[in-house]
């Protein structure tokens, strides 16, 4: 059984109103001690917004770049991103590198080069096209115990150039800490499926994801959006 890894679909967040009670509201339990994502340039700190459980797929965190105008149509534009995923899978990372390199082949993405610089990290650059539009991406996967944790950039392939060194930079940053709990069961294999178009192979995973549409400014959370104007394993 092979798995997939989809890169996770942004959903805008929805809330729902809910109708006063009589009695007071109880006091918020104050919030656990945690180390906050520091933005030392935009001068905020905010803590992550996590959960214990990681299965089946996690799509840990999502960051965008100011909406650039696309070099072939400045009126529309596009918003950089990269985006963080944690998906169980029951393998090694030489499997995982199998399998991914496989389906992306098959769904006719480009891989347009790839580094082992360790036994459980694989990082590549490739390009897959959506909804028409060529979308450039660079990942870096790390593989520890039955998690691959999957760090992608990504932007339409005309904006390649100008951003590369930026989206390499944070991706090549990502690392883990080891401090996840141990996954003490065998996660439920995943259906054999095509990836969506924007990204490798692997794990089960809710949703499909890839960069936002490029004619829309930057809106969190990888439904699938492409680089055409509606939105990287």
């Amino acid at each position: 059984m092979r798995y997939y890894l989809l890169l996770l679909i942004s959903l805008a967040s929805f809330s729902s109103a809910m109708a006063a009670d009589s009695a007071p509201a109880a006091t918020p339990a104050p919030a656990p001690a945690v180390n906050p994502i520091v933005f030392p340039n935009y001068g905020f700190r905010i803590n992550p917004l996590e959960m214990p459980s990681v299965y089946p797929v996690v799509p840990a965190i999502q960051m965008y770049l100011p909406a650039m105008p696309l070099p072939s149509n400045p009126r529309a534009t596009f918003s950089p991103n990269v985006f963080v995923q944690v998906q169980p899978f029951v393998g090694t990372m030489k499997e995982y590198i199998t399998q991914s390199t496989q389906s992306m082949t098959d769904a006719g993405y480009i891989i347009r080069g790839q580094i082992t610089p360790s036994t459980d990290v694989w990082s590549l650059e490739y390009i897959a096209v959506v909804n028409g539009v060529a979308m450039h991406w660079y990942a870096k996967a790390i593989h520890s115990g039955y998690r691959v944790y999957y760090a992608a950039g990504g932007v339409p392939d005309e904006m390649w150039t100008a951003l590369a060194d930026a989206l390499k930079s944070c991706v090549n940053s990502f690392d883990i800490t080891g401090t996840a709990p141990e996954i003490k069961y065998t996660p439920a294999p995943a259906p054999v499926a095509a990836p969506p178009a924007g990204g490798p192979a692997a794990a089960p995973a809710p949703a499909a994801t890839t960069a936002k549409p490029a004619t829309s400014a930057a809106t969190p959370a990888p439904a699938a959006k492409s680089a055409t104007g509606t939105s990287a394993k």
